[in-house]
């Protein structure tokens, strides 16, 4: 991220000098050591903060920002508040926030090539903070059943659209939203599984999901919205 792109954040609104911040005195496993980060700047709700700490955007009056990923850093950026003025604007749809802990939207279904799966019970999670597609195995083994990505790239034209609809908006990724292209003869699958437990009914619908639609999170109304390019 190349960081905020309002013009200055004092200028935000109410900024509290009070500020607090949580202290990682150490941190185990391969995510840490390979990412390039210094720190994390909490961006969900406050009742998954550590001791309950006000978030950055609970403390300012402008409650909302939105995201413009690309594929480099250089072109990625968060806007506050609201919408980048200088950005393209397409047709703009809003979801209600039904779980405020995370970005929970209502995810309704996922249309495959093998068919359309249920995502009866699970929650589209909204998350910067996850770089790739996500959500329990064999949920997401249903949704790639009969997909495959040729490591050199030379498949990406010809993948199907895999399509996930939240309320009664249909989002489509095309192979080319999905692959992760990390050169023009190395592709890698953006959405995968993990052996979360029985109990985890979340699909993180991560930066793979967001490059394709811009978001805007507005912490005032509790909503997420995409722009629909």
């Amino acid at each position: 991220m190349s960081g905020f792109a309002s013009e200055d954040v004092a200028e935000m609104g109410g900024l509290s000098t009070q500020m607090k911040f949580a202290e990682i005195t150490e941190a185990k496993g391969l995510n840490f050591v390979q990412s390039k980060m210094c720190g994390i700047i909490g961006l969900a709700y406050d009742t998954i903060s550590v001791n309950g700490y006000k978030t950055f955007f609970d403390q300012v009056s402008a409650k909302s920002f939105s995201f413009y990923l690309k594929d480099t850093s250089a072109q990625s950026y968060l806007y506050t508040p609201g919408w980048d003025p200088a950005a393209k604007v397409g047709t703009v749809v809003s979801h209600n926030v039904i779980e405020q802990k995370y970005w929970a939207l209502n995810l309704v279904s996922i249309k495959t090539p093998s068919g359309s799966v249920s995502a009866a019970g699970y929650k589209g999670v909204i998350d910067s903070g996850t770089s790739l597609l996500v959500g329990p195995k064999n949920l997401i083994d249903q949704i790639t059943k009969g997909i495959t990505v040729e490591s050199n790239c030379s498949n990406l034209s010809s993948l199907p659209t895999i399509t996930f609809t939240i309320d009664n908006q249909a989002y489509p990724l095309e192979g080319k939203d999905y692959v992760l292209q990390v050169s023009s003869s190395e592709c890698l699958m953006g959405i995968r599984g993990g052996p979360f437990p029985d109990s985890f009914k979340y699909v993180i619908m991560g930066d793979v999901f967001m490059r394709r639609y811009p978001s805007l999170f507005d912490l005032s109304k509790n909503t997420v919205s995409f722009n629909i390019l």
